[in-house]
């Protein structure tokens, strides 16, 4: 559900997180504030669609379930994915760096991800809010509505 973060809103001094259908989920002295809990709604959001529906990998679409089941054979086939200067570089990048993770593009919301700081592919300790570029995430988990403005200047941008 999109959040917008609207200044006096309906009276109320400061920055409002409003719903899609008016009510205000919260009001705070700062812009920033008010970001930090339109993040936090977006957040619960993506962990209440996982609790609902379930595994990942029965989200992705057919060309997904294909990119991840050949990961996954090329796993069986070489071991796990390492970043030791040889054969294929996972680019994982821990939370730190990944600018996404808000938006829902992390290890957590992929196929992958078995939890508890480990991935399927990649050989290495990863964090569910960081990233690599074998993520399979399916539809819904990445949030578009709040990448707005200058956010994708530079950066693939879907069309949505």
């Amino acid at each position: 559900m999109p959040y917008d973060i609207r200044r006096n809103y309906r009276g109320k001094s400061g920055y409002s997180v409003v719903g899609p259908d008016g009510k205000n989920h919260g009001t705070h002295p700062t812009r920033n504030a008010a970001i930090q809990q339109q993040r936090a709604l977006y957040a619960a959001e993506s962990r209440m669609k996982k609790a609902e529906d379930g595994m990942l990998y029965e989200q992705l679409t057919p060309d997904e379930k294909e990119f991840h089941d050949a990961m996954m054979s090329i796993v069986e086939k070489y071991g796990k994915i390492d970043e030791d200067g040889s054969g294929i570089w996972a680019g994982y990048n821990p939370p730190e760096k990944n600018p996404d993770s808000e938006f829902g593009v992390k290890c957590g919301n992929c196929s992958h991800f078995e939890g508890e700081n480990m991935c399927h592919i990649i050989a290495l300790s990863v964090n569910e809010n960081g990233i690599c570029r074998f993520a399979a995430i399916p539809d819904g988990y990445v949030n578009y509505n709040v990448m707005k403005g200058d956010f994708w200047q530079g950066r693939f941008a879907p069309e949505v």
